[in-house]
């Protein structure tokens, strides 16, 4: 009888205390995400990607990719020699518009470092690395084109893609949300 009583004074308890409770609601308040921008950020456990378009004063456009890499992750260089499937590898797909004027600048350079994966060197990028790559635009006409960075982040041993778009319109270069 005494466990009965127990039983029924918690459930009273319970039902009077949700019972008094009241939800907070919030006024749905629009959030307006701009349709261009010249930067973004994408943060990952294993990295934080910071891409920007960079624009001289005579008129020349750099895309600038910064990696901060997190918990010991690392990745193969875009300067390795030897043939890697997920070296980090920067596209921007087909199209007659745009295109990559000279190679792309790594800073800090990557040093060939013995592979713990097997009895080699390799250029791994372990440090916190910005890229820089000039585009040469072909055309004044207007137009976007769809690009993707790709690379295989260890120890976590995923391919990563990451696809952007980028807009030229009315003189202005912008990245815009890439949509399929």
């Amino acid at each position: 009888m005494n466990k009965l009583t127990t039983i029924a004074f918690v459930l009273l308890s319970i039902t009077i205390g949700t019972s008094q409770q009241s939800v907070k609601s919030f006024a749905n308040i629009p959030t307006v995400q701009p349709e261009t921008f010249t930067e973004f950020t994408i943060n990952d456990s294993e990295y934080t990607l910071h891409f920007e378009l960079e624009e001289t004063k005579d008129k020349e456009y750099f895309l600038v990719i910064s990696m901060e890499l997190h918990n010991n992750s690392e990745f193969i260089s875009p300067f390795e020699d030897k043939e890697f499937s997920g070296k980090f590898y920067l596209s921007l797909g087909t199209t007659n518009n745009i295109d990559f004027k000279g190679n792309i600048v790594e800073t800090p350079q990557a040093k060939d470092t013995y592979d713990k994966f097997g009895p080699q060197f390799v250029k791994w990028v372990r440090v916190n690395t910005m890229y820089r790559q000039q585009l040469n635009i072909k055309t004044q006409d207007d137009f976007k084109v769809f690009g993707r960075l790709q690379f295989t982040i260890e120890p976590r041993c995923t391919l990563e893609q990451i696809p952007f778009s980028i807009s030229y319109k009315d003189g202005k270069m912008m990245f815009v949300e890439p949509k399929c």
